[in-house]
């Protein structure tokens, strides 16, 4: 699962990674939530890469209403079946760029936030999925979109027993590129970034609130950084 991230490359090496051209600057995010506008790369109807900021949470073009509940997470073992991913998994699939995402697991009894990211540092890229929302009367324009998801393995099962997928650079165009219908086994022929290229390390319980901003997300827990002086 991935519930919350960040994105704190600035727009060169965005711009670098994807190919893609940012006008504007892309300010540092260190705490991206459900709900929250986020930045994805996808394909124009004329096939050319572009940045959009769509907010994260997908809800399905034949929805009466937004709900309360946003699906920020599609798995990757039904999103081919399931009516809110079928129609976008096939036409409308992004890259959702990323620096480190966060999961939560128990520690003495309370929940501990923990930040996990590349070991090369690299930026990485969540396969990612919209949709554009009109509503019933086809008067509203919002377009939303979900991470993909995979059961965890090895490295990051401790953590959490699912993770986001990454996709590979080389792969990109191949996630981007949209069919109807689905080639058998698309979703097979990824070779997703496996587990054992990142690591993940304690931060600080202020990234439990999603009003939480800046660096000091990555910051570790303030009594490990008092022992680390001793």
């Amino acid at each position: 699962m991935c519930g919350r991230f960040s994105l704190t490359a600035p727009k060169e090496v965005i711009g670098k990674a994807f190919d893609v051209w940012a006008e504007n600057d892309i300010p540092a995010r260190y705490n991206i939530a459900p709900r929250q506008p986020v930045l994805v790369v996808r394909n124009s109807e004329k096939g050319k890469r572009h940045l959009a900021a769509v907010e994260w949470g997908l809800v399905p073009e034949w929805r009466k209403d937004i709900g309360d509940k946003p699906l920020i997470n599609a798995r990757v073992e039904t999103i081919a079946d399931k009516p809110s991913f079928r129609s976008s998994v096939k036409r409308q699939r992004c890259l959702v760029p990323f620096t480190d995402w966060y999961e939560w697991r128990t520690v003495n009894g309370r929940k501990a936030p923990f930040r996990i990211r590349p070991h090369d540092g690299v930026l990485g890229a969540f396969a990612g999925v919209w949709a554009t929302w009109h509503g019933p009367g086809g008067d509203n324009w919002l377009e939303t979109m979900a991470i993909v998801t995979a059961s965890t393995r090895s490295v990051l099962k401790p953590l959490h027993h699912r993770r986001p997928l990454v996709v590979r650079h080389e792969q990109y165009a191949d996630w981007l590129t949209p069919h109807d219908p689905l080639p058998r086994d698309f979703l097979g022929s990824f070779d997703w970034v496996e587990e054992e290229q990142f690591e993940w390390m304690q931060v600080r319980d202020k990234m439990n609130s999603v009003r939480f901003e800046g660096a000091e997300c990555h910051a570790p827990p303030v009594e490990e950084r008092q022992q680390s002086l001793f």
